[in-house]
């Protein structure tokens, strides 16, 4: 798919409070926030987006923890104009769920990297970008919407904390769901349920942990990320990725690869 070139990718990337993020990057930048985040100075709640096209600066900074999902690309000239996707400003969709869709399945194929990886990440990022056209369209009722940003509360709380989760069903309560409501909900919203999202937010981690800090041991890790013991942890790893922590650990040694 030419001029089409995907970058890297973050799926419930979960941070600390107060980190400022001041860059320019050479390259389009897709942000889903989940969780409530300052942007040029001005509060914004769970479920914003922007889309920075390449060369705009960044001024983003954590608020109670932080938790989005990202992904960076290049495209031909001129096609975001030519989709009409809103650039270089926040924007709210009116359905996310698609556009959750899209990155969890471009984190998983991140995991995967077989030999069409190129030519997947390519169309998905096509995908994307259809996604936030269909979400800014005014085809969304405000009692959806309103619906969309208890869960994106509720996921936000769930997961702000990897190591010691709150109950999620306890969070249900509090913003006025049912169990089956609202388990139903979240897997129609996110794809996923509160189980697989914090498995893979935790596994995640654990790989930034590995990148940023190559000396940490395992055991260290494992703990930090909230597994239940190590073998629980290495077992995880390897049927969600097909290796152990340890290869991926050998292989960034080899590589030298940094964290993105």
């Amino acid at each position: 798919m030419s001029g089409f070139k995907y970058i890297n990718s973050g799926y419930n990337v979960a941070e600390p409070k107060g980190l400022v993020f001041t860059w320019v990057k050479e390259q389009h930048s897709f942000l889903y926030f989940q969780s409530k985040v300052l942007i040029n100075g001005i509060e914004y709640s769970p479920g914003c987006c922007i889309l920075y096209k390449t060369g705009t600066p960044h001024n983003y900074e954590t608020l109670d923890g932080f938790l989005n999902s990202f992904v960076g690309f290049s495209c031909p000239d001129g096609l975001l104009e030519k989709m009409n996707v809103i650039t270089d400003e926040v924007f709210y969709p009116s359905d996310c769920s698609e556009i959750n869709r899209v990155i969890f399945e471009m984190g998983y194929e991140k995991t995967v990297r077989d030999d069409c990886f190129e030519e997947i990440m390519q169309a998905k990022i096509l995908e994307l970008l259809v996604a936030v056209v269909r979400g800014t369209r005014a085809d969304f009722s405000t009692k959806d919407r309103e619906v969309e940003n208890k869960l994106l509360y509720i996921r936000n709380e769930y997961l702000s904390n990897i190591a010691e989760p709150p109950s999620f069903e306890e969070l249900l309560k509090k913003y006025g769901f049912s169990r089956t409501l609202g388990y139903n909900l979240y897997s129609k919203v996110f794809h996923s349920t509160p189980k697989e999202d914090l498995i893979w937010a935790r596994l995640e981690k654990s790989r930034d942990l590995m990148r940023l800090n190559p000396g940490m041991k395992l055991y260290e890790i494992s703990d930090l990320c909230g597994f239940v013991n190590s073998s629980h942890y290495l077992r995880t790893f390897k049927n969600r990725y097909g290796y152990t922590p340890g290869e991926y650990m050998s292989a960034l040694k080899k590589s030298g690869e940094k964290a993105e």
